[in-house]
């Protein structure tokens, strides 16, 4: 979420971004699910989610799915692990560098499908 805001893609308030502090490292540093995509789930969340069961989940659940689809085919996975493996030194200069393309990759996926899909209420 940290690296979304700073790529402008998203205006949150620090309150979010804390909320999502502990998902970095693939979650808990446990090298799961990358947390750009995570990040990337929760900004089509805010944009598309909803906060009562009447509202349709189907837009919000439809572009995750392309999200992931997206990073899948073009980084091979969404496993922290795999995608870091090269790396001895998970907290080196060089893994973050590795990681921050994978920021830079979904943020340019969202400020490109986003908008697209029409809203619902």
């Amino acid at each position: 979420m940290l690296g979304l805001r700073q790529a402008a893609v998203l205006d949150v308030p620090d309150e979010l971004v804390r909320a999502s502090t502990g998902l970095a490292g693939g979650g808990g540093g446990k090298k799961e699910i990358c947390g750009a995509v995570v990040a990337g789930v929760q900004a089509i969340g805010l944009e598309y989610g909803r906060v009562d069961k009447s509202v349709d989940r189907r837009p919000a659940m439809e572009l995750s799915g392309r999200l992931i689809a997206e990073f899948k085919n073009r980084f091979g996975t969404v496993s922290c692990y795999e995608l870091t493996k090269s790396f001895p030194d998970f907290n080196s200069q060089e893994r973050k560098e590795h990681c921050a393309k994978f920021v830079v990759s979904v943020a340019d996926w969202l400020s490109s499908s986003l908008h697209v899909q029409e809203k619902k209420p």
